[in-house]
């Protein structure tokens, strides 16, 4: 996928790889994928976390066992980019602050953030 700059490992590269055609070139889609790949316990769980047939999110893979802090806020602000959905839970999860506290992967959820608003996606 030539319109991704970076990715976390190589396994995000794969999973956008695997995943990538589903977006059909729409921003939001394109954002949900590539946030949904950076972890891999995100990976692992796709289907828990994402209805591809049905084209919906899936809050309740937020309350698994799975989920950790890290993938909670990475998943909620997938979602958020992607439906503008906000949870009752955890709101604290969905500061600024809260989803961008992490360094390691700050400049990836950035990323996400950068390619939800772009104009177009070129592919």
């Amino acid at each position: 996928m030539e319109y991704f700059n970076k990715y976390s490992s190589m396994g995000h590269q794969e999973f956008i790889g695997n995943y990538g055609y589903w977006h059909k070139a729409e921003p939001k889609r394109v954002a949900l994928v590539y946030l949904l790949g950076l972890l891999k316990v995100t990976r692992e769980h796709i289907r828990d976390i994402f209805d591809f047939e049905n084209d919906e999110i899936k809050p309740v893979c937020l309350s698994y066992a799975w989920v950790t802090p890290l993938a909670r806020r990475t998943i909620m602000l997938a979602f958020n980019l992607y439906t503008d959905w906000i949870p009752e839970e955890y709101p604290e999860d969905c500061t600024p602050s809260a989803l961008f506290d992490n360094e390691k992967l700050r400049e990836f959820l950035i990323e996400g953030v950068n390619i939800r608003y772009k104009k177009k996606i070129d592919g």
